[in-house]
């Protein structure tokens, strides 16, 4: 770790020996700036005073902004609303290995404020379960954590992790699960990682319960512990941080039209939503390849889509699509484009297999195969493989929870879906776990998601402009 710096001293090494951004970048360490700037904060004001944007620099401001400049930690807004978001400049609250392995975007966010901490341990049967802090906005909660297997020199995971309310309900949230994989360049025995909620209701609540059992992950349930932690956030932390765009504009894909209704912006995501209707039956199922084009001093680049999704509380054939956020972000231009749309070979579909038999009765093609079954005591693993024609495009396949068996019952799919492929790798491997027992061959499962029909047509559709723009709170 790195000693205590003299901030003074700092900026006058900055003030005397680089003169100019280029050099000070290439001769100063970040890490060391980080220090200097935290250092003369915390001695001439309180950590969480805001610096508003209007207010005259002097030398220790005009070197903390040309040093934010420099490292990207002072972003904007476009020139019309510069002095709408204030800037928090310490990081005193966050651990240097929870900030290290934060994204940009993410980092933006804690050096705004974003960062709440919770710094909650559990011990319990030789595993110790930190809850560190959370990062939230209105549409997204990520949870910071670090396990320790304290006796052994193997690291430990969560499973059937749940988030509920305070009623005992589930969030409604999606989540993106931590790897179980040990992270490198830590110890064996110690993970730092994190969980991402996303509310597609932009409806984060104040107060929800997370619970998981942790233990190594090839050991049975028993060998787990189950730890469980409320967490509570303060929604003042980002209130009133939204930005709306009202874009109302079309486009038409085969008997499709595409209406981008307005996208969000918010500190930690940008979200489109798109009204989808079809003079003939509606089997809108993907869009193909969509992105968010952006310009930035005259130049363009484009940010993947992160997820998409369908749903009652969004609206009726609405759709709601995720891409990082560029709420700090300073841009002239924004559009939203695709390179065309999948439709579903049709309604209702359905999968029946014999796990026992280890094979498939019937699908809507032959584009699955199953791979293999492997019963063991604590569940039946279930193996898919698809061929993967192209690295820009995700397949799409999703089974409904519920399932049926030979004589009608009813069963649920265990939690722990998975989907993965290298990119050398031209197929996409989806796993499935089912509790284990006999079950009355065949086991028919409805499809969510199959791979359909491609329709190859691009259009973009601009989203910012003199006419339409951004919406304060």
């Amino acid at each position: 770790m790195p000693g205590k710096l003299d901030f003074h001293r700092e900026e006058e090494l900055l003030t005397e020996y680089y003169k100019s951004h280029d050099a000070a970048a290439k001769q100063i360490q970040e890490e060391k700036l980080e220090h200097a700037l935290l250092a003369g904060i915390t001695s001439g004001h309180s950590r969480y005073k805001r610096l508003a944007h209007h207010f005259p620099w002097k030398l220790a401001g005009a070197l903390l902004a040309c040093c934010l400049l420099l490292f990207g930690g002072w972003q904007m807004w476009t020139s019309d609303n510069l002095g709408h978001t204030a800037f928090y400049a310490s990081r005193s609250d966050i651990p240097s290995f929870v900030y290290n392995s934060m994204t940009p975007k993410l980092k933006d966010a804690a050096n705004h404020g974003l960062y709440q901490p919770i710094n909650e341990t559990i011990t319990r049967g030789g595993y110790q379960v930190t809850i560190n802090g959370v990062i939230a906005d209105r549409t997204e909660v990520i949870v910071f954590f670090t396990s320790v297997n304290l006796p052994g020199n193997v690291p430990i995971s969560p499973r059937d992790a749940k988030f509920l309310d305070v009623q005992g309900n589930g969030l409604g949230a999606m989540v993106d699960y931590p790897s179980s994989e040990a992270k490198p360049g830590t110890p064996s025995n110690v993970q730092h990682d994190k969980f991402t909620l996303s509310f597609p209701k932009n409806n984060v609540p104040a107060h929800f319960n997370f619970s998981a059992k942790w233990g190594h992950s090839q050991l049975s349930d028993e060998a787990h512990e189950l730890m469980e932690f409320p967490i509570r956030l303060d929604p003042s932390k980002y209130a009133g941080l939204e930005r709306r765009i009202e874009v109302n504009r079309s486009a038409t894909v085969g008997p499709y039209t595409f209406t981008v209704t307005d996208a969000i912006l918010n500190p930690l995501t940008t979200r489109v939503y798109v009204q989808i209707e079809s003079h003939k039956e509606n089997l809108y199922q993907n869009l193909i390849d969509p992105v968010l084009w952006i310009t930035q001093k005259g130049s363009r680049s484009s940010l993947p889509m992160q997820m998409s999704m369908m749903s009652a509380g969004i609206g009726p054939n609405k759709l709601l699509i995720q891409f990082d956020s560029l709420y700090y972000a300073k841009w002239q231009g924004l559009s939203f484009g695709v390179s065309g749309m999948e439709e579903a070979l049709g309604e209702n579909l359905e999968l029946v297999l014999d796990t026992e038999k280890q094979q498939i009765i019937s699908a809507p093609d032959d584009s699955l195969r199953l791979s293999r079954v492997v019963p063991s005591e604590e569940f039946i693993d279930i193996y898919f493989e698809m061929d993967h024609a192209s690295n820009r495009r995700a397949l799409y396949f999703d089974l409904a929870e519920e399932f049926t068996d030979g004589d009608g019952k009813k069963h649920t799919l265990m939690t722990g879906r998975s989907s993965y492929r290298t990119d050398e790798d031209p197929i996409q491997t989806v796993h499935y776990k089912i509790k284990p027992g006999e079950y009355t061959q065949p086991l028919t499962f409805k499809l969510l998601s199959y791979p359909g029909t491609d329709i190859n047509q691009p259009f973009e559709i601009p989203l910012l402009s003199g006419s339409n723009p951004i919406k304060q709170p």
